[in-house]
């Protein structure tokens, strides 16, 4: 008996117009691919890293210039404050040579009464002036506080950059790797 020959239908895997080597290339570009991705994660997260360091560093900064200017604000309150009573001094002393001059007693009634009400008038200036420049120096500190906490918040932005960048490049890593096997199962 003769047989018949029947062209036989065999499972071929497809393979692309450039030939046999063609997956090789397209797995070997997509590991390029995955070693770049990962370098400019690598650089983006330093890059953001480093810019969050340098805003740290401004805000430190500003925390330094603002303590400096609460301690000038309190050393010109003192100075002003001197200045206050020693203008007080002056001017009770002015008085006491009018009243003087004038021929009355200086050191009864209302020559006296006069060098009072001037000693407080003149204490309560001083006084104004020292809480005025405590205020100053707080509301500088005040200042300094929230650059201080911006300066931390920098540093934790900093280190949150880097702490999340082994994950993102596992994450490329993982990806690709899956992306590799398709085109090694499908190839090969």
């Amino acid at each position: 008996m003769m047989q018949m020959f029947r062209a036989q239908v065999h499972e071929r895997r497809y393979v692309p117009p450039a030939g046999p080597a063609a997956p090789a290339i397209a797995i070997a570009t997509t590991v390029i691919g995955t070693g770049l991705s990962i370098a400019r994660q690598s650089q983006q997260a330093a890059a953001q890293a480093g810019m969050a360091n340098y805003q740290a560093q401004l805000a430190r900064n500003d925390q330094m210039i603002a303590e400096w200017q609460a301690q000038r604000a309190l050393q010109q309150g003192q100075a002003d404050e001197q200045q206050q009573r020693t203008k007080t001094a002056s001017l009770i002393g002015a008085q006491r040579a009018a009243f003087a001059s004038q021929g009355g007693d200086v050191n009864s009634g209302s020559p006296i009464d006069i060098a009072g009400d001037s000693a407080r008038a003149g204490e309560f200036d001083a006084r104004a002036i020292r809480s005025n420049a405590a205020l100053k120096a707080f509301n500088f500190r005040q200042q300094g506080y929230g650059a201080a906490a911006n300066a931390s918040r920098y540093d934790a932005s900093a280190a949150d950059t880097m702490a999340a960048l082994p994950f993102g490049i596992g994450s490329t890593l993982l990806g690709d790797a899956r992306s590799v096997a398709a085109k090694w199962k499908d190839w090969f």
